[in-house]
């Protein structure tokens, strides 16, 4: 297991109606890792708390960021990686009170199958999402909710010991105002890698 903790200290420089100012941060962070077993390789959390700028409103506030990760290993051929992370900010509204600003998760799943020493399989979906309070924000074309999925296949094959193939497919998706998630993308894609030697 490893642990550690840590104080941060930095600052934001911000223009409002042509003014340039100074707004300080103080955050506290925190560090801890374990390895359970040979199934569970990885338990990590990665998080600070404290101090934050709302950059595009140019004001101080408070706020958060977790980032968790686990890797799992459930049989010799599987290996499984997943992170979490998650940011916010909170803020002061005209009568003192504090509320969210917004809310930003990023999702992601990675899996990785090995079939032999030459063959290999992977795939990675990953979803980032940002939701808003836009009764806090100044500029009124702030969107509430927006979001983004993307998925990557991947399979590779070793034809010798300077040869690789790869295969991949990838497809990216917009959330829409109606809550869909529409294709805006798609990639499909053959390389063949060759390492020269002199």
């Amino acid at each position: 297991m490893t642990t550690s903790n840590r104080k941060v200290r930095n600052v934001g420089y911000l223009t409002y109606d042509d003014h340039f100012f100074m707004i300080g941060r103080k955050r506290v962070g925190y560090i801890a890792q374990f390895s359970p077993s040979h199934r569970v390789t990885l338990l990590s959390i990665d998080a600070t708390s404290g101090q934050e700028i709302d950059f595009d409103n140019a004001r101080p506030g408070t706020g958060s960021t977790i980032n968790l990760q686990a890797t799992l290993n459930p049989t010799i051929h599987l290996n499984l990686d997943l992170v979490q992370n998650q940011r916010w900010v909170n803020v002061l509204d005209t009568n003192a009170v504090s509320r969210r600003l917004f809310i930003a998760r990023v999702s992601r799943f990675r899996g990785t199958y090995t079939f032999t020493a030459r063959l290999f399989a992977r795939g990675i979906v990953q979803y980032v999402s940002t939701t808003r309070d836009v009764s806090l924000y100044i500029d009124p074309a702030t969107i509430p909710r927006e979001g983004t999925l993307s998925a990557q296949a991947l399979l590779s094959y070793k034809l010798n010991w300077q040869s690789v193939l790869f295969v991949g497919y990838g497809d990216d998706r917009d959330r829409t105002e109606q809550n869909q998630l529409v294709k805006t993308g798609r990639q499909v894609f053959v390389k063949a890698s060759y390492a020269f030697q002199r």
